[in-house]
């Protein structure tokens, strides 16, 4: 993206201000004389001692605590940097490791197989670079200039002023800069997190420096070697880290996005409410039980000193309750156990207790019964696997059976209705071969949820087989059965389906309806045989239509017209009475 007329001034102007920085600072004497700074480099090193300098810093810049583009604990160079060769070709020397180190930094984020995506100009990097070295500049004037305001000034208190300046110097630039590009800008303290780890820097450089002149500059280079090391592991490690956060929030975005088996929460609660009883061996004033089954969110529920369980998350106080008497009010003791399904973490409990009342024998015991928590945690998770198709969340053809036999028997013995819906989208197959089966799954998982939707605490809906679904309607007629379907058909025909790529999906819906006592059957099972021709009749006259089965090979559509199908025999004819 082409950066604005107002981001090109901020990275141009600390770079531009930079360069004439320094060739002002080359030619101050007070800047450039190392004997007045405090140090000396004719002694030890020499250009090997700059280039150890100029590694250590980019080890320290490729450390990235806070993900900003500052020279962190590359800082650790300057104080020596300034010893060495004085105040100019320390800046200029910082700088050049903050540019190193950002390139070796976005070097390792984009190598892998999954490269993580880089969002920042490269103009922000020459900005920082720029802003560096003025921020060193203004910490080495700050060096030069304090023996001279005081006299007698040593070492430590000059390394002290000039971090200082160049904290004061890098925050004042960095707020100076996002005022120019949004000028609606205000100061906030946060923005001045990542100079913590410049700060951290400076004291490294200012221990660096010390041994140096005290121990001599050999001690001071393997000091300097050691820390380098140590960043560049620590900014490796942070690389890595980055990028597990990365994925792991891209993994959890696909497991939300997919249409998996989920319990509900009236079953979860009910195991809450179990496995908060139990946790009664042990004094707490806090539960809190986190469950998880495939496929679904994170669910909380909590109950507090009332004892009353709800869904949430507890916000207990700091400390536990006084006691009576003089007691010194202590933390809780937190009691954390995992509660696993086939070696799966499917919940996590929590107890916030008193380590003044609690008892290590309660704890033994609460540990003996995780076990049973495991079994109900267990035993839902398995009824509903059982009770549930994974990709729809409908009710599986076993439950579907067991369902109509009860539905049936009460039929038959209070006398009421019942009626069967099959349900089929049209052309299935040829939609998952045109767009793809994760196509084919999202238009089953938005049909399922149309039909959900009209299922009430008396009604079923299950997924038969395929793109099949069934409606078990109880006491429910075939004509109000009828309007029902037609009234599903033309939900799912108004869906408002788009694929990945932007193009959009259009469903339709044929659907069979047959009914008792209307149609005389056995069975319930022989219901779903005369949905079924109901439907195929639908699915032969074109699709996209419902039609309930009247018996003899006759339908009825939602318009009130009986349709007869070549099979059907012919309608009977009242006799004639001859005189």
């Amino acid at each position: 993206m082409k950066p604005s007329s107002r981001e090109l001034w901020a990275s141009l102007l600390p770079t531009g201000g930079a360069a004439l920085a320094l060739a002002v600072a080359a030619q101050v004497q007070a800047l450039g004389d190392v004997e007045l700074l405090g140090g000396s480099w004719a002694d030890f090193g020499g250009a090997g001692w700059l280039a150890a300098l100029f590694l250590a810093g980019v080890a320290g810049a490729f450390h990235r605590p806070f993900g900003a583009t500052t020279l962190g604990l590359g800082a650790a160079l300057v104080a020596s940097a300034v010893l060495r060769f004085g105040v100019a070709p320390a800046a200029g020397l910082a700088a050049a490791a903050l540019l190193a180190g950002e390139i070796g930094w976005r070097s390792a984020r984009s190598a892998g197989a999954v490269p993580l995506p880089e969002r920042r100009h490269l103009l922000r990097v020459v900005e920082a670079a720029g802003v560096t070295a003025l921020a060193v500049l203004a910490a080495g004037a700050a060096w030069a200039v304090l023996p001279r305001a005081r006299a007698g000034v040593g070492l430590p208190w000059r390394l002290a002023a000039a971090a200082a300046a160049y904290l004061v110097a890098w925050t004042a630039l960095d707020f100076a800069l996002r005022k120019l590009r949004r000028p609606e800008h205000t100061f906030r303290p946060l923005a001045l997190a990542p100079l913590a780890a410049d700060l951290v820097g400076w004291i490294a450089g200012a221990g660096l420096a010390l041994a140096g002149t005290l121990a001599g500059w050999p001690v001071a280079s393997v000091v300097l070697a050691t820390f380098a090391l140590l960043a560049l592991e620590a900014g490796r490690n942070g690389v890595l880290l980055d990028k597990s956060r990365r994925r792991a929030r891209d993994l959890e975005r696909l497991r939300r996005a997919g249409q998996r088996m989920t319990t509900p929460a009236q079953e979860m609660a009910g195991v809450a409410e179990r496995i908060h009883a139990e946790c009664k061996v042990v004094p707490f004033h806090y539960f809190q039980l986190e469950t998880l089954t495939p496929g679904s969110e994170f669910r909380s529920w909590w109950a507090g000193p009332g004892g009353e369980l709800r869904a949430g998350v507890p916000e207990p106080e700091r400390h536990a309750p006084a006691l009576p008497g003089f007691h010194r009010r202590s933390a809780w003791q937190i009691l954390e156990r995992q509660l696993r399904v086939d070696g799966k973490v499917m919940g996590r409990l929590r107890l916030w207790c008193d380590p003044r009342r609690l008892e290590p024998e309660s704890v033994v015991l609460l540990d003996r019964l995780v076990p049973q928590m495991n079994a109900s945690m267990r035993r839902c998770v398995l009824d509903r696997e059982a009770r549930e198709d994974p990709l729809t969340g409908a009710a599986t053809r076993r439950v579907l059976e067991k369902r109509m036999h009860e539905v049936h028997a009460r039929a038959m013995d209070e006398g009421g209705t019942m009626a069967v819906v099959l349900c089929d989208l049209d052309r299935f197959k040829r939609l998952n071969d045109t767009f793809g089966h994760p196509a084919g799954d999202a238009a089953l998982v938005a049909v399922a949820k149309v039909l959900k939707e009209e299922c009430r605490d008396t009604h079923l809906c299950c997924r038969y087989g395929g793109e099949e679904f069934v409606l078990l309607l109880d006491r429910t007629g075939g004509v109000a059965a009828l309007a029902i379907a037609d009234s599903l058909r033309r939900r799912v025909e108004e869906l408002d389906l788009v694929l990945p790529d932007g193009q959009p999906l259009a469903l339709t819906l044929s659907a069979g309806v047959a009914s008792f006592p209307e149609l005389f059957i056995r069975t319930a099972a022989e219901l779903i045989l005369f949905a079924d021709e109901a439907l195929y009749e639908a699915k032969r006259q074109g699709r996209n239509r419902c039609l309930l089965d009247l018996g003899q090979g006759r339908y009825l559509d939602p318009q009130g017209t009986v349709h007869a199908s070549e099979e059907a025999p012919p309608a009977l004819v009242p006799p004639r009475i001859f005189a």
